[in-house]
């Protein structure tokens, strides 16, 4: 299982590795390969609709434990991948964009540090 944080890192523990950037990590893990756990505490009351947006577009394109990533770019201020070859993410205040190509990209879900976009 991947997570960001649970009951023994943050709510009452106060060790909130994240500050401030959960939505970073969620965008990660929402668009990579694995079994992504999120932190009731999140969808509860902070980030709801941002992490909603991810789960539905990690549903909507079948993205699964074995997804197939291609990290494009990966720098000191930003790391961004294509998964599957439909969805395509950043993270980090570094620019990118998607290779034009082929693919029609759209930005699916996008905030702080973090854009997600998938093939339409």
């Amino acid at each position: 299982v991947t997570f960001i944080e649970n009951h023994d890192t943050g709510s009452t523990q106060g060790h909130w590795r994240f500050r401030r950037k959960e939505m970073q990590g969620y965008a990660y893990i929402l668009t990579h390969p694995g079994t992504p756990a999120v932190f009731f505490d999140h969808i509860s009351r902070i980030i709801n609709s941002e992490i909603a947006a991810l789960l539905s577009l990690r549903n909507r394109q079948k993205l699964h434990c074995r997804s197939e990533v291609n990290i494009d770019k990966s720098e000191r201020d930003v790391y961004a991948a294509i998964i599957d070859e439909k969805v395509a993410m950043k993270i980090g205040p570094g620019h990118y964009e998607p290779p034009n190509g082929s693919q029609n990209w759209s930005v699916a879900v996008e905030g702080r540090d973090y854009k997600v976009w998938e093939t339409s």
